[in-house]
């Protein structure tokens, strides 16, 4: 994950491609938390702002959407 400022002023992450190429091939069900950088399971692929079971934020996006997104280093 690789940290990077939102247009809010507040610090993010994003993954690495690498990261979600992944995430696709192995089952399409992880998505990744913008807020922490946590990955989290059972993600549908198309998923956005779901909340984030580490740190409780509604920034949980699915590896696809955050490749359509183009969110990622």
């Amino acid at each position: 994950m690789k940290a990077y400022t939102a247009k809010s002023g507040k610090q993010q992450f994003k993954p690495s491609l690498r990261d979600i190429e992944a995430a696709i091939a192995d089952d399409g069900s992880v998505g990744f938390c913008l807020a922490c950088g946590q990955e989290a399971q059972g993600v549908e692929p198309d998923a956005r702002r779901y909340h984030c079971e580490s740190c409780g934020e509604p920034k949980v996006y699915g590896a696809e959407e955050l490749l359509i997104m183009r969110l990622y280093h």
